[in-house]
């Protein structure tokens, strides 16, 4: 099957889409959004060219495009896949607009599944995973090679994220650690809820440097947009995990439905324990590694993205896409 993707983030570009190419699927990334303003014919020009099966859309990415977009598909007779990666948190503000507008909706967040098909929207769970071939372990660099890292920026629009910021980073920052913060420069904003002394500022990582960096570090700390998910959670849990990272998260029901504390990962749920509990195994570097161990392995036997290619075929075989 022929399946055109819109735009080529990580999740895409080192996730999905090279899981259904590495399946045997025919896929190809182009950027929509890069090329809205200065060539209004580009999408048509690329569906022409490539004449996929479907068009697959993730997250917010193509909300300045769509105006382009839709009448497209509309003339050449095609469909659309979206992949709701903002849910639950936005499902009513962006995901529900979207999903209103494809021919099938995955969902990362379980319980999001009944809410599309009570609006008579057809749609199945698809969570995030990783890519063995990218998420892997790799030699240790030295740059990398802090006791504690986290890798992302900082948000600050959801309530969950925030006292994830309170329960993992705060107490973190105030203690005698070797701590750095991957991501855009929002971490340095004093005018923002949450900001850190630019010590601790490591700069943008490159996605490339992902496995680098999660290979080196002691401790990878994991933040979630959600708390109330029984299902979903960051992209950077199984990301870290595939890296072969000991990684350390806030308590959510979707990381212990999905993972068993102390043999995957660490969760942590008041900013009383963390430091504590990140002194203990700073300090067993024996219980980390075997922790690590069994969460890599853990993600490489049931949470791949060519295991979710296999999922996102299946469904689409049952709503007659093939």
């Amino acid at each position: 099957m022929k399946i055109l993707f819109v735009n080529g983030p990580p999740i895409i570009s080192h996730g999905l889409a090279q899981g259904l190419a590495e399946a045997g699927e025919e896929v190809k990334i182009i950027d929509v959004p890069g090329n809205f303003a200065r060539r209004p014919d580009y999408f048509r020009q690329q569906l022409e060219a490539f004449r996929p099966h479907f068009i697959f859309v993730e997250g917010a990415a193509i909300l300045k495009p769509a105006r382009a977009l839709f009448p497209a598909l509309s003339e050449l007779g095609l469909s659309m896949l979206f992949w709701a990666i903002d849910d639950p948190v936005e499902f009513k503000t962006f995901s529900l607009p979207m999903a209103r507008r494809a021919r099938h909706v995955f969902t990362p967040a379980a319980e999001c599944v009944s809410m599309y098909r009570s609006r008579g929207i057809s749609a199945s769970y698809l969570h995030f995973a990783c890519l063995p071939s990218f998420h892997r372990k790799v030699a240790p660099v030295k740059q990398f090679s802090h006791d504690l890292v986290f890798v992302g920026n900082n948000y600050h629009k959801y309530t969950p994220r925030l006292k994830g910021l309170e329960v993992v980073l705060k107490p973190l920052l105030g203690g005698n650690f070797n701590i750095k913060l991957y991501g855009n420069e929002w971490w340095t904003d004093p005018d923002r809820p949450f900001h850190a002394d630019r010590r601790f500022y490591g700069g943008y990582l490159p996605y490339l440097q992902l496995p680098a960096v999660y290979s080196s570090a002691g401790i990878v700390l994991g933040i979630h947009s959600a708390d109330t998910s029984s299902t979903m959670m960051s992209m950077r849990t199984f990301e870290a995990l595939g890296c072969g990272a000991f990684y350390l998260t806030q308590w959510t029901p979707a990381i212990e439905n999905m993972f068993e504390n102390h043999k995957h990962l660490v969760w942590v749920k008041d900013p009383e324990e963390t430091p504590e509990v990140v002194k203990f195994y700073l300090g067993r570097e024996d219980l980390r590694k075997k922790i690590a161990a069994s969460g890599q392995a853990e993600v490489y036997g049931n949470h791949t993205y060519r295991l979710r290619a296999a999922e996102m075929m299946a469904a689409i075989r049952r709503f007659g896409g093939s």
